[in-house]
Protein backbone atom coordinates (compact mmCIF):
# COMPACT_ATOMS: atom_id res chain seq x y z
CA UNK A 1 0.00 0.00 0.00
CA UNK A 2 2.08 2.86 -1.44
CA UNK A 3 1.20 6.51 -1.23
CA UNK A 4 -2.16 6.79 0.33
CA UNK A 5 -4.12 10.03 0.63
CA UNK A 6 -6.90 11.00 2.46
CA UNK A 7 -9.44 13.76 1.67
CA UNK A 8 -10.70 15.62 3.94
CA UNK A 9 -13.88 13.49 4.76
CA UNK A 10 -15.69 16.13 6.92
CA UNK A 11 -16.26 18.40 4.21
CA UNK A 12 -17.09 16.59 1.36
CA UNK A 13 -19.16 13.34 0.90
CA UNK A 14 -19.55 10.12 3.40
CA UNK A 15 -21.28 7.30 3.64
CA UNK A 16 -17.48 6.69 3.06
CA UNK A 17 -16.59 3.22 3.96
CA UNK A 18 -13.53 3.30 2.10
CA UNK A 19 -11.81 6.26 2.57
CA UNK A 20 -8.50 5.04 1.42
CA UNK A 21 -7.33 3.02 -1.69
CA UNK A 22 -3.88 0.97 -2.69
CA UNK A 23 -2.17 1.35 -4.95
CA UNK A 24 0.69 3.12 -6.50
CA UNK A 25 -0.43 6.67 -6.76
CA UNK A 26 -2.51 9.05 -4.52
CA UNK A 27 -6.68 8.25 -4.90
CA UNK A 28 -9.02 9.78 -3.35
CA UNK A 29 -11.88 8.56 -0.96
CA UNK A 30 -14.83 5.99 -2.37
CA UNK A 31 -17.37 8.70 -1.78
CA UNK A 32 -20.77 6.75 -0.90
CA UNK A 33 -22.26 10.13 0.75
CA UNK A 34 -23.15 13.17 1.48
CA UNK A 35 -22.43 14.83 4.88
CA UNK A 36 -21.53 18.28 3.22
CA UNK A 37 -20.25 20.98 4.96
CA UNK A 38 -21.56 20.76 8.85
CA UNK A 39 -20.84 24.05 9.99
CA UNK A 40 -18.95 25.17 13.39
CA UNK A 41 -19.33 23.22 16.47
CA UNK A 42 -19.54 24.15 20.05
CA UNK A 43 -17.41 22.49 22.86
CA UNK A 44 -12.99 21.95 23.02
CA UNK A 45 -11.50 19.32 20.79
CA UNK A 46 -7.40 18.62 21.92
CA UNK A 47 -4.55 16.27 21.83
CA UNK A 48 -1.20 16.09 22.65
CA UNK A 49 1.96 15.59 20.19
CA UNK A 50 5.16 16.16 19.04
CA UNK A 51 5.84 18.31 22.25
CA UNK A 52 2.96 20.53 22.55
CA UNK A 53 -0.82 20.48 22.85
CA UNK A 54 -3.37 21.17 19.84
CA UNK A 55 -5.94 22.81 20.61
CA UNK A 56 -8.90 23.11 17.68
CA UNK A 57 -10.15 26.86 17.02
CA UNK A 58 -13.04 25.14 14.82
CA UNK A 59 -14.84 21.73 15.48
CA UNK A 60 -16.84 19.96 13.08
CA UNK A 61 -19.60 17.09 14.41
CA UNK A 62 -21.48 14.77 11.79
CA UNK A 63 -23.49 11.79 12.80
CA UNK A 64 -24.27 9.93 9.27
CA UNK A 65 -25.86 6.73 7.84
CA UNK A 66 -24.51 4.96 11.87
CA UNK A 67 -20.99 6.90 12.13
CA UNK A 68 -20.07 9.94 13.88
CA UNK A 69 -17.56 12.18 12.40
CA UNK A 70 -15.48 14.54 14.17
CA UNK A 71 -12.67 17.15 13.26
CA UNK A 72 -10.74 19.59 15.22
CA UNK A 73 -8.97 22.39 12.70
CA UNK A 74 -6.64 24.81 13.48
CA UNK A 75 -5.08 27.79 11.81
CA UNK A 76 -6.72 28.91 8.20
CA UNK A 77 -6.52 29.07 4.70
CA UNK A 78 -3.36 27.14 3.34
CA UNK A 79 -2.18 26.49 7.25
CA UNK A 80 -5.16 25.34 8.61
CA UNK A 81 -4.20 21.51 10.28
CA UNK A 82 -6.86 18.73 10.87
CA UNK A 83 -7.03 16.28 13.36
CA UNK A 84 -9.97 13.82 13.20
CA UNK A 85 -11.92 10.67 13.58
CA UNK A 86 -14.87 8.40 12.49
CA UNK A 87 -16.19 6.27 14.74
CA UNK A 88 -18.87 3.73 13.68
CA UNK A 89 -22.26 2.94 15.53
CA UNK A 90 -21.24 5.39 17.76
CA UNK A 91 -22.54 4.91 21.88
CA UNK A 92 -21.28 5.59 25.34
CA UNK A 93 -18.04 3.34 25.70
CA UNK A 94 -14.46 2.39 24.02
CA UNK A 95 -13.96 1.91 20.55
CA UNK A 96 -10.07 0.62 19.02
CA UNK A 97 -8.32 -0.55 16.15
CA UNK A 98 -9.70 -1.89 12.87
CA UNK A 99 -12.96 0.36 14.26
CA UNK A 100 -11.71 3.38 13.73
CA UNK A 101 -10.22 5.92 11.00
CA UNK A 102 -8.41 8.52 13.14
CA UNK A 103 -5.54 11.03 11.20
CA UNK A 104 -3.63 14.38 11.43
CA UNK A 105 -3.41 16.43 8.31
CA UNK A 106 -0.62 18.55 8.51
CA UNK A 107 -0.87 22.22 6.59
CA UNK A 108 -0.15 22.56 3.35
CA UNK A 109 0.84 18.64 3.40
CA UNK A 110 -0.65 16.50 0.16
CA UNK A 111 -0.54 13.28 2.74
CA UNK A 112 -1.47 12.80 6.40
CA UNK A 113 -0.39 10.75 9.49
CA UNK A 114 -2.66 7.94 9.28
CA UNK A 115 -4.07 5.47 12.18
CA UNK A 116 -2.75 2.35 10.62
CA UNK A 117 -0.14 1.19 8.15
CA UNK A 118 0.76 -1.89 6.30
CA UNK A 119 1.28 -4.15 9.86
CA UNK A 120 -0.71 -2.65 12.44
CA UNK A 121 -3.90 -0.56 13.41
CA UNK A 122 -3.54 1.42 16.21
CA UNK A 123 -5.86 4.16 17.81
CA UNK A 124 -8.97 4.19 20.11
CA UNK A 125 -11.98 6.36 21.32
CA UNK A 126 -13.75 6.74 24.64
CA UNK A 127 -17.23 8.12 24.61
CA UNK A 128 -17.95 9.17 27.88
CA UNK A 129 -21.01 11.11 27.92
CA UNK A 130 -23.64 11.34 24.92
CA UNK A 131 -26.29 14.40 25.67
CA UNK A 132 -29.01 13.79 23.17
CA UNK A 133 -31.61 16.35 23.94
CA UNK A 134 -28.60 18.84 23.66
CA UNK A 135 -27.02 16.93 21.04
CA UNK A 136 -23.35 16.97 22.86
CA UNK A 137 -20.87 14.31 23.13
CA UNK A 138 -17.53 14.17 24.71
CA UNK A 139 -14.72 11.43 25.23
CA UNK A 140 -11.24 11.22 24.81
CA UNK A 141 -8.81 9.47 22.16
CA UNK A 142 -5.48 9.03 21.28
CA UNK A 143 -3.62 6.98 18.85
CA UNK A 144 -0.10 6.18 16.91
CA UNK A 145 0.03 8.09 12.99
CA UNK A 146 2.03 6.94 10.33
CA UNK A 147 2.89 8.87 6.96
CA UNK A 148 0.41 8.23 4.50
CA UNK A 149 3.12 8.19 1.59
CA UNK A 150 5.10 5.17 2.63
CA UNK A 151 7.28 6.14 -0.16
CA UNK A 152 9.08 8.46 1.74
CA UNK A 153 10.64 7.62 5.41
CA UNK A 154 8.63 9.74 8.01
CA UNK A 155 8.86 9.17 11.84
CA UNK A 156 5.56 8.21 13.41
CA UNK A 157 3.73 10.42 15.84
CA UNK A 158 1.97 9.46 19.03
CA UNK A 159 -1.28 11.52 19.55
CA UNK A 160 -1.94 11.47 23.37
CA UNK A 161 -4.47 13.03 26.03
CA UNK A 162 -6.98 13.81 23.33
CA UNK A 163 -10.28 14.84 24.18
CA UNK A 164 -13.29 16.44 22.80
CA UNK A 165 -15.48 18.06 25.53
CA UNK A 166 -19.09 19.28 24.53
CA UNK A 167 -18.84 19.00 21.05
CA UNK A 168 -22.62 19.81 19.68
CA UNK A 169 -23.04 17.02 16.72
CA UNK A 170 -25.69 17.22 13.21
CA UNK A 171 -27.67 14.12 12.66
CA UNK A 172 -28.91 11.54 14.94
CA UNK A 173 -27.18 8.80 16.98
CA UNK A 174 -28.04 5.17 15.83
CA UNK A 175 -30.65 4.07 17.97
CA UNK A 176 -31.00 6.73 20.40
CA UNK A 177 -34.88 7.98 19.42
CA UNK A 178 -33.69 10.75 18.11
CA UNK A 179 -35.29 10.46 14.97
CA UNK A 180 -38.35 12.34 15.90
CA UNK A 181 -40.69 13.04 13.76
CA UNK A 182 -38.29 12.11 10.71
CA UNK A 183 -39.69 9.52 8.91
CA UNK A 184 -38.83 6.95 5.88
CA UNK A 185 -41.02 4.31 4.71
CA UNK A 186 -39.79 1.50 1.86
CA UNK A 187 -40.91 -2.22 0.63
CA UNK A 188 -37.75 -3.61 -0.49
CA UNK A 189 -38.29 -6.97 -2.51
CA UNK A 190 -42.04 -7.19 -1.56
CA UNK A 191 -41.02 -6.73 1.96
CA UNK A 192 -41.64 -4.17 4.65
CA UNK A 193 -37.95 -2.33 5.37
CA UNK A 194 -37.56 -2.30 9.03
CA UNK A 195 -36.53 1.12 9.63
CA UNK A 196 -35.79 1.92 12.86
CA UNK A 197 -33.29 4.76 12.40
CA UNK A 198 -33.56 7.95 9.98
CA UNK A 199 -30.49 10.22 9.23
CA UNK A 200 -30.32 13.18 7.25
CA UNK A 201 -27.79 15.49 5.96
CA UNK A 202 -27.55 18.32 3.77
CA UNK A 203 -24.59 18.02 1.61
CA UNK A 204 -22.74 20.39 -1.22
CA UNK A 205 -20.28 18.26 -3.63
CA UNK A 206 -20.06 20.50 -5.84
CA UNK A 207 -22.74 20.57 -7.97
CA UNK A 208 -25.26 22.12 -5.31
CA UNK A 209 -26.70 20.81 -2.37
CA UNK A 210 -28.39 17.57 -2.06
CA UNK A 211 -30.45 16.09 0.71
CA UNK A 212 -29.44 12.89 1.58
CA UNK A 213 -32.82 11.03 3.44
CA UNK A 214 -31.24 7.06 5.10
CA UNK A 215 -33.33 4.78 6.64
CA UNK A 216 -31.24 2.22 8.50
CA UNK A 217 -32.62 -1.03 10.16
CA UNK A 218 -30.97 -2.63 13.06
CA UNK A 219 -28.39 -4.32 11.06
CA UNK A 220 -26.85 -0.66 9.62
CA UNK A 221 -28.86 -2.16 6.33
CA UNK A 222 -29.70 1.64 4.10
CA UNK A 223 -32.69 2.54 2.42
CA UNK A 224 -31.36 5.80 0.63
CA UNK A 225 -33.52 8.36 -1.72
CA UNK A 226 -31.54 11.94 -2.26
CA UNK A 227 -32.47 15.10 -4.48
CA UNK A 228 -31.26 18.38 -5.28
CA UNK A 229 -32.02 20.67 -2.26
CA UNK A 230 -33.33 23.51 -5.11
CA UNK A 231 -36.21 21.22 -6.00
CA UNK A 232 -39.60 22.55 -6.02
CA UNK A 233 -42.69 20.00 -5.55
CA UNK A 234 -43.13 17.71 -8.68
CA UNK A 235 -42.23 14.50 -9.87
CA UNK A 236 -38.50 13.92 -11.27
CA UNK A 237 -37.18 10.68 -12.61
CA UNK A 238 -34.06 8.43 -11.77
CA UNK A 239 -32.44 7.24 -15.04
CA UNK A 240 -29.46 5.96 -14.00
CA UNK A 241 -26.93 8.90 -14.67
CA UNK A 242 -25.43 10.24 -11.54
CA UNK A 243 -24.06 13.52 -13.17
CA UNK A 244 -27.42 14.72 -14.63
CA UNK A 245 -30.11 13.18 -12.43
CA UNK A 246 -31.46 15.65 -9.92
CA UNK A 247 -32.88 12.57 -7.26
CA UNK A 248 -31.34 9.11 -6.65
CA UNK A 249 -31.91 6.11 -4.59
CA UNK A 250 -29.62 3.69 -3.38
CA UNK A 251 -30.22 0.31 -0.97
CA UNK A 252 -26.72 -0.95 0.90
CA UNK A 253 -25.67 -3.57 3.29
CA UNK A 254 -23.91 -4.33 5.89
CA UNK A 255 -23.45 -8.16 5.18
CA UNK A 256 -22.14 -9.05 2.56
CA UNK A 257 -20.85 -5.26 1.77
CA UNK A 258 -22.96 -4.28 -1.25
CA UNK A 259 -24.51 -1.42 -3.26
CA UNK A 260 -27.32 -1.00 -5.22
CA UNK A 261 -27.55 1.80 -7.19
CA UNK A 262 -31.11 3.17 -8.74
CA UNK A 263 -31.14 2.58 -12.57
CA UNK A 264 -34.85 3.84 -13.16
CA UNK A 265 -37.66 5.17 -10.40
CA UNK A 266 -38.55 8.58 -9.50
CA UNK A 267 -39.14 10.66 -6.83
CA UNK A 268 -41.99 12.60 -5.64
CA UNK A 269 -41.93 15.92 -3.45
CA UNK A 270 -45.26 16.52 -2.20
CA UNK A 271 -44.32 19.62 -0.12
CA UNK A 272 -41.39 21.52 0.77
CA UNK A 273 -40.95 24.20 3.08
CA UNK A 274 -37.37 26.09 4.59
CA UNK A 275 -37.19 23.42 7.38
CA UNK A 276 -39.27 19.80 5.86
CA UNK A 277 -39.94 17.94 2.55
CA UNK A 278 -42.42 15.32 2.31
CA UNK A 279 -42.99 12.92 -0.88
CA UNK A 280 -43.14 9.17 -2.05
CA UNK A 281 -40.25 7.73 -4.17
CA UNK A 282 -40.00 4.41 -5.84
CA UNK A 283 -36.80 2.28 -7.85
CA UNK A 284 -35.11 -0.24 -9.41
CA UNK A 285 -31.16 -0.65 -8.07
CA UNK A 286 -28.46 -3.00 -9.65
CA UNK A 287 -25.60 -3.95 -7.26
CA UNK A 288 -22.55 -6.43 -7.42
CA UNK A 289 -25.43 -8.95 -5.91
CA UNK A 290 -28.02 -8.59 -8.12
CA UNK A 291 -31.53 -6.24 -8.45
CA UNK A 292 -33.93 -5.19 -5.69
CA UNK A 293 -36.80 -3.38 -6.18
CA UNK A 294 -37.65 -0.48 -3.81
CA UNK A 295 -41.85 0.31 -4.12
CA UNK A 296 -44.33 2.79 -1.51
CA UNK A 297 -41.66 4.50 -0.43
CA UNK A 298 -42.26 7.53 1.80
CA UNK A 299 -40.65 10.32 3.35
CA UNK A 300 -40.93 13.38 5.89
CA UNK A 301 -37.79 14.92 7.46
CA UNK A 302 -36.88 18.13 8.84
CA UNK A 303 -33.85 18.80 6.30
CA UNK A 304 -32.58 22.25 8.52
CA UNK A 305 -29.49 22.37 10.22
Amino acid sequence: MKKMKIVQVFTLLFLAIGFVACDTEPVDPVLLDNIGNPGTSQGTFKVDFSGQTYEATAITAVINDGMLAISGYRGSGANTEQVAFLVPNPEVGSFSGDDLLMYYQPAGEEYQYINFNLEQVSGSVNITNIDTVNKTVSGTFSFTGWWSNDEEEVAPIEFTNGSFTNVTYQGNMPGGGETGDDVLTAVLDGTTFPVVNVAVAVADGGLGETISINGLDANQNKVIVSMKASLNPGTYNITGNILEDVVGGRYTTTSPEAMYMATTGSVTINSKTETRIAGTFTFTATGSEGTVTVTEGTFDVDYSF
